[in-house]
C-alpha cells in the first residue's frame, strides 16, 4: 500500500512538473511564442487582437494585445508597431498622458527584445515631440533622447528625423532648457547629416526639403545672430574655401539676418569669387572693399567685374562706379576716361556726364584765366547730364549756380580779345574740349 501511494505521489509530481514545463510562456522560455499550451494561447491572442486591430476596433484589440505583450513579448515586432499605433490613438482621443507613457514603455520593451535602440529612441522622441506639448519634463526627455542618438548614431537619422532634431532643439530653446550655442551646434549636426545623404543621393527631394526645413527652423529661433553665425561658420569658410554650395548658404543666411557688414560675409564672398568668378560677385566685393576704404582692392574688383560683365548697361554702371572711385582718389583724368567709356555704352547714363563735369571742376591747366575757362566745359557737361537724366536736376542746378560764378569776367576776357559771348573756344591741357565763351554775371 505504501508503495502504491508513493508511486501515485511520484507520478503526480512528475505530471505537475511536466505540465509546468509545457505551460512556460515565451517571456520565461525565451522562445517567441512559449511552449505547449501557451504557444497555442499566444497565437490565438495574436490572431484575435490582429483581427480587431485590422477593423480599427482598438478597444477590443488591446485586451488581447496586452496578453501577447506580457506573455510572448518576443513573438513579433508587429506587437510593438500595432501597440504604438493604438496607444497613440488613445492619447489623441483622451489627451491622457498615461497613454503617452505607455507608448514609451512599448518602445523600451521593443528595444529589449529586438534591439534597434537608436531607431526606437528616435520613435520615442517623435512621440514626445508630437504629444508632449510644452511640458518641460517631456521636452527635456525628448531632447535627451534625440541628442543622444545624434551623438552616438547620426547614421540613424533620415530626412524626417533630421528636421525633427532641429525642431526639438528649437522647442528646447524656447522653453529655456538650452542656450543659443547648442542651437548652433545642432544646426551644424543636422545639416551635416542631410548633406552627407545628398552626397550619396544627389538631388533627392526629401533631403533637399529637409535642408529648407532645418534652415527655416534655425532662423525662426532668433538664435541666428551675426555673432552666432560667425561662431558657426567661420571655420567652415576658412577650411573649405572652394565649397561653393556652403559659401552660398552662408551668404544667404548672413544676408537674411542683416549681417552683410560682418567680416565673415566679406571672407565668404571673397572665397566664392575665387572659386566661381562672376561679374556680380566681383562688383559686390568692390563695394565691400570701398566701405572698408580699401580703395586699391575696390578698383581691382571693379576692373574685374567690368571685364566679366556682358550687359552693356550693367557694364556702364560699373564703369561709372569705377570713375567715381578714381575721382575720390583725385585721379581726374582716369575718372574722365572711365566716365566717357560708361556713357559710350549707355547714352542714358547721366551720371557718367555728371562725373566728367566733376572731374573737370577745379582742374589746373595753366594760368588763372585758363583755369576759369574750364568751368565753361564743366557747365556744358552738367547741362547735358540734367537733360539726359532729369532726376539729377536738383543737385546739378545747385552746381551750375556755383560754377557759373567762376566763369571769367567780361573784362578778363576782353584783355584776351574774347569779346563775343557764344563764340567757340578750345579749352586746352588734358581737358582739350570745345566750348563757348560766357561771362560771369556781375
Amino acid at each position: 500500500m505504501k508503495r502504491t501511494t508513493s508511486t501515485i505521489l511520484t507520478g503526480l509530481l512528475l505530471s505537475v512538473f511536466s505540465f509546468t514545463l509545457q505551460a512556460q510562456m515565451g517571456i520565461e522560455t525565451g522562445t517567441p511564442f512559449g511552449k505547449g499550451e501557451d504557444s497555442t494561447r499566444c497565437l490565438r491572442n495574436t490572431s484575435l487582437y490582429s483581427t480587431y486591430y485590422d477593423n480599427k476596433d482598438y478597444n477590443m484589440a488591446v485586451q488581447f494585445w496586452r496578453l501577447v505583450f506580457n506573455e510572448c513579448p518576443a513573438s513579433s515586432k508587429n506587437t510593438y508597431i500595432k501597440g504604438e499605433t493604438m496607444y497613440k490613438e488613445f492619447f489623441r482621443k483622451t489627451k491622457d498622458n498615461a497613454y503617452l507613457d505607455t507608448v514609451l514603455m512599448i518602445l523600451d520593451q521593443r528595444t529589449r527584445y529586438f534591439n534597434e535602440e537608436p531607431a526606437n529612441n528616435l520613435r520615442k522622441a517623435f512621440a514626445l515631440y508630437e504629444f508632449g506639448g510644452n511640458d518641460v519634463e517631456y521636452t527635456s526627455k525628448c531632447y535627451d533622447l534625440i541628442k543622444g542618438v545624434m551623438e552616438t548614431s547620426p547614421e540613424s537619422f533620415d530626412h524626417t528625423y533630421s528636421s525633427l532634431y532641429m525642431a526639438v532643439i528649437a522647442k528646447s530653446y524656447a522653453l529655456r532648457l538650452i542656450e543659443a550655442p547648442e542651437i548652433i551646434t545642432a544646426y551644424s549636426q543636422s545639416m551635416k547629416v542631410v548633406d552627407n545623404q545628398l552626397s550619396r543621393q544627389p538631388g533627392d527631394t526629401r533631403y533637399l526639403e529637409a535642408r529648407k526645413n532645418i534652415d527655416a527652423i534655425f532662423r525662426s529661433t532668433g538664435a541666428a545672430t551675426c555673432e552666432n553665425l560667425e561662431h558657426l561658420f567661420t571655420a567652415d569658410v576658412d577650411n573649405n574655401p572652394g565649397d561653393t554650395a556652403m559659401l552660398r548658404k552662408v551668404l544667404t543666411l548672413l544676408t537674411e539676418t542683416g549681417c552683410k557688414d560682418s567680416e565673415l560675409y566679406y571672407k565668404a564672398s571673397t572665397n566664392l569669387y575665387r572659386a566661381d568668378p562672376s561679374a556680380s560677385s566681383a562688383a559686390q566685393l568692390a563695394e565691400m572693399n570701398l566701405v572698408r576704404k580699401k580703395y586699391n582692392e575696390a578698383e581691382k574688383y571693379y576692373t574685374e567685374a567690368i571685364e566679366l560683365e556682358t550687359d552693356n548697361k550693367v557694364k556702364s554702371v560699373l564703369l561709372t562706379k569705377l570713375a567715381t572711385l578714381e575721382l575720390m582718389s583725385d585721379s581726374r583724368q582716369a575718372a574722365r576716361d572711365f566716365a566717357r567709356a560708361a556713357y559710350s555704352l549707355d547714352p542714358t547714363n547721366g551720371n557718367a556726364l555728371f562725373i566728367i563735369a566733376e572731374a573737370y571742376a577745379g582742374s589746373r591747366i595753366g594760368e588763372t584765366f585758363e583755369n576759369q575757362t574750364v568751368y565753361w566745359v564743366v557747365v556744358d557737361y552738367l547741362v547735358r547730364a540734367r537733360n539726359t537724366d532729369p532726376t539729377l536736376k536738383e543737385q546739378i542746378d545747385e552746381r551750375i549756380s556755383i560754377y557759373s560764378r567762376l566763369f571769367p569776367t567780361k573784362e578778363e576776357a576782353f584783355f584776351r580779345s574774347l569779346v563775343e559771348e557764344g563764340a567757340s573756344y578750345q579749352v586746352g591741357g588734358w581737358i582739350n574740349e570745345s566750348t563757348t565763351i560766357r561771362f560771369r554775371k556781375e
